[in-house]
């Protein structure tokens, strides 16, 4: 049948204007899409990888590849693009139909709008209203360090970094000063939103930016882990494009930054023979016996014999990453390995790390991070450096047959030398750190997310004793093996909803919530075996030695928190700023009734120099006033608190068991809490070149951990505990000030800074009475109270140097009563501070604290024509040490070069230094202001000079680029104290986390270890 040709018509007219609609709509969709193509530099012309180009209120995006470059596809020819990386200014660009761009960022050091990364989130540096410090890859990657942390020193105001000298120990960091006596006080550490206790892990290159969160307003989101200040790091992440290969590596030597010189043989004779006089006289002896010289004639300078003249160091790590516009990736391992300044102590760690970003769909976005750390250290003998210090320098390291020399002629000294030598310590760790996250794009502005994360550590320590004999004193037939076994492990989960948003242009808000659970559970288990052979390490087995003498001892704590939070940021016309954040904790390790606390924090800020009236000025760029008020907690407190221990015992009546009290502790122990008030000015100015920060801060914790004395009567068989019992004051101001610009191809940047502080105990609950602390040979050195700082060191006042028994004898009350009635020519002449006529207990008196009252750090950065100079400063100061190694005076002990040259050895001699006869209890033998040294020190923190060869010459080569610097750390150290380093801390790094510190005996030089100068040359490498 044949079809009528109208409907035909109709259907193929149909058919063609169908096909032209959509052909109209196709041409127009793909009209919209464009592909843009660019590069971006910084303003020295230098191309900026990893540089993160985001169309304006869409998901698309993309990074610049190693060589700047990046390619895009928009959804329309007149869509923005936004420019951002850490450390420099965002830029938005509007396309305009360009297909092309050249983009120049400003460094961050000149920039109001430096995007900055903070708890849970990012947010423009202008925006801030709480203290929050930023150290870019740039201020890190250069230096020449074992643990990430130790660049921080010198490098941020209120932030203290001592440096320990022994390889692969992390530093002591403390932010704005020091607010427990008993709990842990290092900050929380936040990588990857992974929280952690320490950063050993990671290597510099590893980090791309670093937020010290300073202040309540900017912690408290952290709420019970966030009252020592929290530092949250944000690690390199791959970038779409070209795949980018990089290689960094470094070697060079250490040496022993000031080598302390000790008596040598013939002069330790004639001090002791000194000694011996005295004490005779002292005796009412008049015929010593004395020793002959000539039978002495060797000298041993114990430090030579334990210490190396250069000590290796080297680093190497190589990189991978890149990716596309929705899959990114960054892989890369280093290995880097340390000897120690002490003969037979090293340390080497390998790293994998591996980062993955992916974006799934236009709404959802994956990724995971995961770092693998393994370590291996030599370690050294406890009191290593003390016994060196101490040890008879009469008498030779080896005897004529090759054994080791016996040092019990003069007391109970063990051989330095034959320590080292029989020494079997060792110690293996595994660490695994990492996360897993998911964003989902709910609508414009609305985004969740959920990560996960975990930290775990396995560590096996094995200390190994041989059958040897030295002496009496240092010998053992035990054949003993002990193994410690520790496996640290952490999780957390957060789940967050962060809705920003603008009304009328004016009003920006951005609104989070979230929810945390975290856990950590620290297990140790320690066992020992008797009778193991000795074949080397592959016979460090326990099941090797005698089971019947198997000693063990395990021990494990378990600590669980849930959290909510929430925090609104608030800015009207960029002119006033408002964050607010609250957060509710719960934390398992204390009873229901008070396991739940809140902590709030407020903090406003006024951007003066957005106010109209400020419109025709051309001086300040910036000009801001913010204030902010919060609380924190610390829930690191010990976790071996005394809670009712009681001792077991039958009743009378048959089956019934009961106990007795016997030792008085509190019910239990709540965390401490910090209020902390924060008030800053900041300035731009001259272009932004110059700019200029003060702050002010008030930090009080309450319910600090401190010790309570049980009353006598009760019968309890301690006579202290630990309870919520002190409030601590730590306040001052910190000011930044940084200059930077460049003259013509020359750039070049200063910055400074300082911080000041003053640390105080408060208050103490009534009735209560301050802690002694600092122990050395079994006297106090310290004692904390209200109205004194932490670890105050508490002793007698020297006045003088009794020069003849006139001097003595003529020391005396108004009414006539000699003073020192039992002294003797060469002894301390103290005060009597009470005016009672008798020198004791009560002459006592505050000597100064080991807390620094400020530290200050310097920069300066010079740069021409590829030639780059970088020189870093430190220095700290107000604070005292007190030298324990002359302390340890107990009978024949050795004495320093120092000592021997001022000592009082006759009438005139000295009148600052006394006889050799140091271990007289009554007259030389007390804590006493002679053994308080000054703490201050300058250092030249880092000095490098470094060449970036030309970008024609490396493109020749087949390279994007190449630098080679020569780097020192640590070269010159100016300070006066008498002995290896004024940098000294008590904290023991392989205590359990909860109880690594000794606040109250911090600054008592006892065994530190040396402090070290590195000289390296070092290349990095991109393909």
């Amino acid at each position: 049948m044949r079809e009528n040709p109208l409907r035909i018509r109709t259907r193929n007219r149909a058919g063609i204007l169908l096909f032209f609609v959509t052909l109209f709509f196709s041409s127009a969709g793909l009209a919209q899409q464009t592909t843009v193509k660019g590069s971006v530099m910084s303003e020295a012309g230098s191309a900026l990888p990893n540089v993160s180009v985001q169309v304006k209120g869409t998901t698309t995006g993309t990074a610049t590849d190693s060589s700047g470059n990046f390619s895009i596809v928009v959804p329309d020819a007149n869509a923005v693009l936004v420019f951002s990386s850490v450390g420099y200014t965002e830029k938005e660009e509007a396309l305009n139909g360009r297909s092309e761009l050249a983009v120049v960022l400003t460094a961050s050091s000149q920039s109001l709008e430096q995007v900055v990364v903070i708890g849970y989130g990012r947010q423009r540096k202008s925006d801030l209203t709480g203290s929050v410090a930023v150290l870019t890859s740039s201020d890190l990657s250069y230096q020449a360090t074992a643990n990430a942390a130790q660049s921080l020193q010198g490098k941020v105001a209120g932030v203290q970094v001592t440096n320990q000298g022994a390889p692969g120990t992390s530093p002591t960091i403390r932010i704005r000063g020091l607010g427990s006596v008993r709990s842990n006080v290092d900050p929380l550490y936040v990588v990857d939103g992974v929280l952690t206790n320490d950063i050993s892990f990671l290597s510099n290159n590893d980090i791309e930016s670093m937020s010290i969160l300073k202040d309540a307003s900017a912690s408290a989101i952290y709420g019970i882990r966030a009252a020592n200040g929290v530092v949250v790091i944000t690690t390199k992440r791959g970038k779409s494009g070209k795949a980018n290969i990089y290689y960094s590596g470094y070697a060079g030597v250490q040496k022993v930054t000031n080598r302390v010189q000790l008596a040598n043989g013939s002069e330790y004779i004639e001090l002791l023979n000194e000694k011996d006089k005295i004490a005779a006289a002292r005796a009412n002896n008049s015929n010593p016996t004395l020793r002959n010289p000539g039978d002495y004639p060797n000298s041993t300078n114990w430090y030579d014999e334990i210490l190396r003249n250069n000590a290796m160091i080297q680093n190497h790590e190589l990189g991978f990453s890149g990716g596309t516009e929705n899959v990114q990736y960054a892989l890369g391992g280093g290995y880097f390995r340390q000897e120690g300044i002490a003969k037979g102590n090293q340390y080497e760690r390998i790293n994998v790390r591996g980062a993955v970003d992916a974006k799934v769909t236009s709404f959802l976005k994956v990724g995971g991070n995961l770092t693998v750390s393994g370590t291996e250290s030599d370690n050294l003998p406890n009191g290593l450096f003390s016994s060196a210090y101490v040890g008879s320098s009469s008498v030779p390291v080896r005897g004529e047959d090759g054994s080791f020399s016996d040092l019990t002629e003069f007391g109970s000294f063990g051989n330095p030398a034959a320590s080292l030598f029989y020494n079997r310590n060792r110690t293996k760790g595994l660490r695994l750190v990492g996360g897993v996250y998911a964003e989902v794009y709910l609508m414009k502005g609305l985004t969740f997310k959920s990560a996960y994360g975990i930290d775990r550590t396995n560590s096996d320590n094995r200390i190994y004793i041989p059958r040897y004999n030295v002496s009496s004193v240092q010998r053992d037939t035990t054949q003993k093996l002990t193994k410690k076994v520790e496996d640290p492990s952490s999780y957390y989960w957060d789940n967050t909803l962060t809705y920003d948003f603008t009304i009328n242009k004016d009003h920006r808000f951005t609104a989070l919530i979230g929810t945390n659970i975290q856990q950590e559970r620290i297990h140790t288990m320690t066992a020992a075996r008797l009778g193991v052979p000795d074949y080397g390490e592959e016979s460090w087995y326990l099941n090797l030695g005698d089971a019947t003498g198997q000693t063990s001892d395990e021990s494990i704590s378990l600590y669980r928190a849930r959290s909510v939070f929430g925090r609104l940021n608030y800015s009207f016309a960029q002119k006033y700023l408002l964050t607010a954040t609250l957060r509710r904790d719960a934390a398992s390790i204390f009873p229901k009734s008070n396991q739940v606390d809140y902590f709030p924090s407020v903090g406003l800020g006024w951007v003066i120099s957005q106010e109209r009236f400020m419109e025709d000025q051309s001086i300040f760029q910036l000009l801001k006033l913010r204030g902010s008020w919060g609380k924190m907690g610390n829930s690191r407190i010990p976790n071996s608190v005394v809670i009712g221990v009681s001792t077991g015992g039958n009743y009378s009546q048959p089956g019934q068991t009961g106990s007795g009290v016997d030792q008085v502790g509190p019910a239990n122990l709540l965390w401490e809490t910090t209020n902390e008030t924060d008030i800053a000015l900041e300035m731009a100015m001259l272009k932004s070149r110059l700019t200029f920060e003060v702050d002010y801060y008030n930090k009080l914790t309450k319910n600090s951990i401190f010790s309570v004395t049980v009353n006598s009567a009760v019968g309890a068989s301690n006579t202290s505990y630990l309870d919520n019992n002190a409030d601590i004051k730590n306040a001052g101001f910190e000011f930044n000030l940084r200059w930077k610009d460049k003259v013509g191809e020359f750039n070049y940047a200063i910055g400074g800074n300082l911080a000041l502080n003053r640390n105080e105990v408060v208050g103490l609950r009534p009735g209560t009475v301050g802690i002694y602390g600092g122990y050395v040979n079994f006297f106090p050195t310290t004692y904390t109270t209200v109205g004194q700082s932490i670890g105050q060191f508490y002793g007698r006042q020297v006045v003088g140097i009794f020069q003849n028994k006139a001097e003595i004898d003529n020391y005396k009350t108004s009414a006539g009563q000699v003073i020192q009635p039992g002294a003797q020519p060469g002894d301390f002449k103290f005060a009597d501070i009470n005016n009672d006529g008798v020198i004791n207990d009560y002459d006592r008196v505050f000597l100064g604290s080991s807390i620094p009252k400020y530290n200050f750090g310097a920069n300066l950065y010079l740069e021409y024509k590829g030639v780059d100079l970088t020189v870093d400063v430190y220095g700290q100061g107000g604070n005292k040490i007190y030298n324990a190694k002359r302390y340890k005076q107990l009978g024949n002990e050795n004495y320093d070069k120092d000592f021997y040259d001022n000592r009082w050895h006759g009438e005139g001699t000295s009148n600052t230094y006394p006889s050799a006869d140091l271990s007289s209890t009554d007259a030389n033998k007390v804590s006493n202001s002679w053994y308080v040294e000054s703490g201050n020190f300058f250092k030249i923190r880092n000095l490098q000079l470094g060449y970036n060869f030309s970008q024609n010459l490396t493109e020749k080569i087949g390279l994007r680029g190449l630098r080679v610097y020569f780097n020192a750390v640590n070269p010159f150290n100016f300070f006066k104290y008498n002995g290896f380093t004024p940098e000294i801390t008590n904290v023991d790094p392989n205590a359990a986390i909860n109880q690594r510190v000794d606040a109250i005996s911090q600054g008592v030089d006892n065994n530190v270890y040396p402090m070290s100068a590195i000289y390296n040359f070092g290349i990095n490498i991109n393909l």
